[in-house]
């Protein structure tokens, strides 16, 4: 939610993929303050995501019988904060040059590239292994979530890993809202380890 609102601070004037030069240049120009908010709420927010994927890798160990898909999981969550990390501290390089005069074209169009690559692909590949490991989890022990709800996992966590991300990241929050309720609810026990 953090994230979103820090990104809703400035995404709705965000250039396309392939705009010009002087739009990016004049994005980062025109909405420096906003990014730079932006960018420290949802830095703020990675931190606090850290603590979620921690707590999600020990619910998932609970519920499977080796530890290998929750630190799949947790490494999943780990390349999506990385991913972040980079896009927005680029992000915030580009504002601040713009801020001071001294963002060129060339470094503007670099760096906007750069961070679309690492906040669509590169996150996409951090979800979609985080949803597709938690997937596998569920599936396995039947105690996580309803059966529907895991295999609309699998299928969302393909999508993730493909090009398909971009159309993806708003129906992944919504997404995620639902898994974790459905992971913090009391549920039946998991199964004794032997």
């Amino acid at each position: 939610m953090l994230f979103g609102v820090g990104s809703g601070l400035w995404a709705s004037d965000q250039p396309h993929a392939g705009a010009s030069a002087r739009e990016i240049v004049a994005f980062y120009a025109d909405d420096s303050a906003w990014i730079v908010a932006g960018a420290s709420l949802s830095l703020l927010s990675i931190a606090l995501f850290i603590f979620f994927a921690s707590g999600v890798r020990a619910i998932l160990r609970e519920h499977d019988e080796d530890d290998l898909l929750a630190m799949t999981a947790f490494g999943g969550a780990l390349v999506l904060v990385m991913a972040g990390l980079g896009a927005e501290t680029i992000n915030m390089v580009g504002a601040l040059r713009a801020e001071d005069g001294s963002l060129s074209l060339q470094l503007g169009r670099s760096l906007f590239e750069i961070s679309y690559v690492l906040g669509y692909n590169g996150a996409g590949v951090g979800i979609g292994t985080l949803i597709l490991a938690t997937a596998a989890v569920a599936l396995r022990a039947r105690a996580l979530m309803p059966r529907w709800l895991a295999l609309l996992l699998l299928v969302a966590g393909l999508a993730f890993i493909t090009p398909l991300v971009r159309f993806l990241l708003g129906p992944a929050v919504l997404l995620l809202a639902v898994v974790s309720a459905h992971l913090l609810r009391p549920s039946r026990p998991a199964p004794q380890r032997t």
